[in-house]
């Protein structure tokens, strides 16, 4: 539910876009049917659906800057072939009328594909890869119990080693049943806990979904430090506070091998970790075998280990450790 609660606010910009867009329907159709009647012949408007798979298969398979430089540079040169063609001049001979009405027959055809392409590319795997978490079940907790970075793999991925920072406030979805409104507020100060020791111990925000953060290191020691001063933050957060106030958050860390795309980061070394954080006590750290051999000595922390425990499709998990935090 959380999850997608997340999506619908995602997409709140562009149902607000698309209840404007209804309110000018009458209108739109209007000059629609006056612009289609440029495209009278056969040859025409095969041309003009060639544009609209063009522009619909662009949305689809081409993200990031890349693929919006490419839509917006279609899209204006649709407009500039549109309001210089000679009969739709003729058709509308005031220059701001013919503006007008190619800029409202492009935003025709970019609101649908955008939204159809959007839906399309959400449904393959290809939107924002925040999606892949919420097949988890809304966090790093259900992937303990799954496959929720189960992304197609692309060309342009390569494999590295890499610290895996895995987060996730306990009981976050009862306490957004509860109240949503105080949850949210909650969430944000959460938000900006994480972010601050994020940036002051030089980690990368990979993705967040609901209240789970994922953050990859170049460093153990500096992940566990971070790791530290994001619990530490959270109990001065917490002490003047109510106990039903408190936010209590799971960290897990491990080193391992990772596929690494332009956007996201996934594979074996991504699960090890979130499974580490499901079985971490709350306000606690765990970390791996891996890890410990980085800071062991290094940080004012204890150490205790708690074995190899099971972990569901990993079929060589590490030794995992508990971080006693002074």
């Amino acid at each position: 539910m959380d999850a997608i609660l997340n999506h619908l606010k995602a997409l709140q910009p562009l149902l607000v876009l698309a209840m404007a867009y209804i309110k000018v329907v009458p209108a739109y159709l209007q000059a629609t049917w006056q612009t289609a009647q440029y495209f009278y012949e056969p040859k025409l408007a095969a041309i003009g659906g060639g544009i609209v798979l063009l522009c619909l298969l662009l949305r689809i398979f081409i993200g990031g800057i890349g693929g919006k430089v490419i839509r917006l540079a279609v899209y204006c040169g649709l407009f500039y072939v549109i309001s210089h063609n000679q009969e739709f001049r003729l058709l509308f001979p005031e220059a701001s009328v013919g503006y007008t009405i190619a800029a409202i027959a492009v935003l025709g055809l970019w609101l649908p594909v955008t939204l159809l392409g959007g839906l399309v590319r959400m449904l393959r795997g290809g939107g924002r890869s925040s999606v892949a978490m919420a097949a988890g079940g809304g966090g790093a907790a259900a992937a303990a119990g799954g496959q929720p970075y189960n992304v197609v793999r692309r060309e342009d991925e390569s494999k590295k080693i890499q610290v895996i920072m895995m987060t996730d406030i306990v009981g976050y979805s009862a306490k957004m049943e509860k109240d949503e409104a105080a949850t949210f507020a909650l969430l944000k100060e959460h938000n900006t806990i994480m972010r601050r020791n994020i940036t002051t111990h030089r980690g990368k925000e990979i993705k967040t979904i609901g209240d789970a953060f994922m953050v990859v290191f170049q460093s153990p020691l500096e992940a566990l430090r971070c790791g530290i001063s994001m619990q530490k933050d959270l109990r001065a957060f917490n002490k003047p506070r109510p106990v039903n106030d408190h936010l209590k958050v799971r960290i897990g860390i491990h080193e391992g091998e990772v596929i690494v795309t332009e956007k996201d980061v996934f594979g074996e070394g991504v699960n090890i970790a979130a499974r580490m954080e499901s079985i971490t006590d709350p306000g606690g750290i765990s970390i791996s075998a891996a890890v410990y051999e980085h800071v062991k000595g290094k940080v004012e922390a204890g150490f205790q280990s708690i074995g190899i425990p099971k972990m569901k499709n990993i079929a060589n998990p590490p030794e995992v450790y508990r971080v006693h935090v002074t």
